[in-house]
């Protein structure tokens, strides 16, 4: 793959230095002589990676950082600073914006291509981990040994077959791998003094399992339990926390998966203390039947009613009630397969 790389300099020696060893690797060179037009050129190309200097006229390279990161489609373009300060405070306002690296000049031909390179490989791992298939995420987590960075992380990923009612892992056990949903359904949940069970998540296919005790470096706070027969990839803790702290990419998904994993949390809160019980039951079967994607041809819910009554914050009597109920009002049909919601519209109208 021939990469195109944008050289933002406004003298002129250096970005003939650079294009010339940059052509020589066979990498295709864009040259801008200030800040704003390389914003013009990127916005109309869009080229691999961005080679900036840092004080130029019209618009210095801290600015030009500034407005790629505005954009969602030039903020993942690789972007280095090439610098003539060796200053700790400029590093750290560059890196503050969102730098992937700095060179400081004068550099020798070798280090400016390593650079580009290892960059670029990252790059192209992180838009393969930025899907959403196992086939994506394995190759994400195995193309990282091509970088010098992660040659000596764990070659072992393996793949563990779970069955229904299985423990993945269990409050205060200490935490050792990220998990991988390749397939099936896995919920967590604390028991509190009195034995009873409160379910902090559901997790299905294409998630994420276990990462924020590993951030933590903290025991397990919740039990993890399989609801569907899974198939679970196993990320050595090694790999993950490597990747964390070396790629602003992944640490920003692992971000946001956190971000909105709190967001439910507080919403499901909000709705046990105003919501009726008619209402938090009709509430969770729309959003099981929307973020579990646990149904099949036929939009069956295939949870536990003992499950469902702990998400909707009531006894599993009163739940069975006002299932009973909804069945006979036709938004819902009740079958020993699980339950299918055959009018949505009606039953979305019961929020409000």
């Amino acid at each position: 793959m021939s990469y195109t790389i944008l050289i933002i300099e406004d003298n002129e020696e250096v970005v003939e230095n650079i294009t010339g060893i940059l052509l020589l690797a066979k990498y295709k060179v864009m040259q801008a002589p200030n800040g704003k037009i390389g914003v013009e050129l990127i916005q109309q190309h869009r080229p691999d990676l961005i080679l900036c200097d840092i004080m130029m006229p019209e618009l210095d390279g801290y600015g030009v950082l500034h407005i790629l990161n505005k954009d969602p489609e030039t903020a993942s373009i690789p972007f280095i600073f090439l610098t003539a300060k060796a200053d700790m405070s400029d590093f750290r306002v560059g890196m503050n914006l969102g730098a992937d690296d700095y060179i400081v000049k004068p550099f020798e031909g070798v280090d400016l291509l390593r650079v580009v390179e290892t960059r670029l490989k990252k790059n192209e791992l992180m838009k393969i981990a930025l899907g959403n298939s196992s086939s994506d995420v394995s190759a994400f987590f195995s193309k990282t040994r091509e970088l010098k960075d992660f040659q000596k992380l764990s070659e072992n990923r393996p793949t563990r077959s779970f069955k229904r009612k299985d423990i993945i892992f269990m409050e205060g056990q200490t935490p050792n791998d990220l998990y991988y949903i390749e397939s099936g359904q896995v919920k967590t949940y604390r028991v509190n003094y009195d034995g009873k069970e409160l379910i902090t998540g559901f997790y299905k296919a294409g998630d994420f399992l276990g990462f924020v005790p590993l951030l933590e470096e903290k025991a397990y706070y919740e039990n993890a339990e399989v609801m569907e027969d899974a198939r679970i990839t196993i990320i050595p803790k090694s790999d993950f926390i490597t990747l964390i702290y070396t790629s602003k990419e992944v640490a920003h998904k692992f971000i946001k998966m956190l971000s909105n994993n709190l967001e439910e949390m507080e919403s499901r809160l909000l709705d046990i203390a105003y919501q009726s019980v008619r209402q938090r039951v009709a509430n969770v079967l729309i959003k099981m039947e929307t973020k579990l994607d646990n149904t099949d041809k036929d939009n069956r819910i295939t949870i536990a009613r003992r499950d469902l009554s702990n998400i909707v914050g009531t006894a599993t009597e009163s739940l069975n009630r006002m299932l009973a109920e909804f069945r006979d009002d036709g938004l819902i049909q009740i079958s020993d397969d699980g339950i299918r919601i055959v009018n949505r519209a009606k039953l979305e109208k019961l929020l409000h």
